[in-house]
């Protein structure tokens, strides 16, 4: 018993990267529906930078947490993906508007479908709470959908579907992080009761 709850606890033990990479999200779609478009190529570059900073954060928790997590090559695949679709992004500032769309829109796709998946992996665990990370996955489908369908439809329309979906991507990250960080909390309080 103590051997199962140890792998549990060791799975959620970095649950903090998820709330970094959505507040990394949040302040995407923050300065996405605050500041105009001035320039495609700076917009571009700030969403390449989050998104390579994102994929890292990403990585960093499946590689430390390979031998516990079930799902390791889902998280260790989507950090991958967020590492090179940010480093091509980063490496041709000057992408036009609908390949940084088809780009963002498939990125957003991938981690839509992440996070539905997350979802249900939540609601094995039992929390009563996974249907507001589904909710969110579906969301984040539906905007990236949106954008991939529609490259040409312009700059503005293409920053307002872009930045809903970074807002409930961000928002998706930062419930799971709660979620694990609780989850992670009453593991610690089982182990505590079990060893005295």
């Amino acid at each position: 018993m103590s051997n199962a709850i140890s792998a549990i606890t060791g799975t959620i033990k970095n649950w903090w990267v998820f709330l970094i990479i959505g507040i990394l999200l949040l302040i995407a779609s923050y300065y996405m529906f605050t500041t105009p478009v001035e320039s495609f190529i700076g917009l571009a570059g700030l969403f390449s930078a989050f998104i390579l900073v994102s994929g890292l954060f990403t990585v960093f928790f499946a590689l430390t947490n390979k031998d516990d997590i079930e799902n390791f090559g889902l998280f260790l695949a989507g950090g991958i993906l967020d590492v090179i679709v940010g480093f091509i992004l980063l490496k041709y500032p000057g992408i036009t508007l609908v390949l940084f769309s088809l780009f963002i829109g498939f990125w957003l796709l991938f981690r839509g479908f992440n996070t539905i998946s997350i979802s249900f992996n939540i609601k094995k665990e039992g929390d009563s709470n996974w249907f507001w990370i589904l909710l969110f996955g579906i969301l984040i489908v539906i905007f990236a959908f949106m954008a991939i369908i529609n490259p040409l439809i312009g700059a503005s329309y293409l920053v307002i579907t872009l930045a809903l979906a970074f807002m409930f991507a961000g928002i998706a990250n930062v419930f799971l992080s709660l979620r694990l960080r609780k989850i992670k909390s009453k593991v610690k309080d089982v182990k505590e009761k079990l060893t005295s």
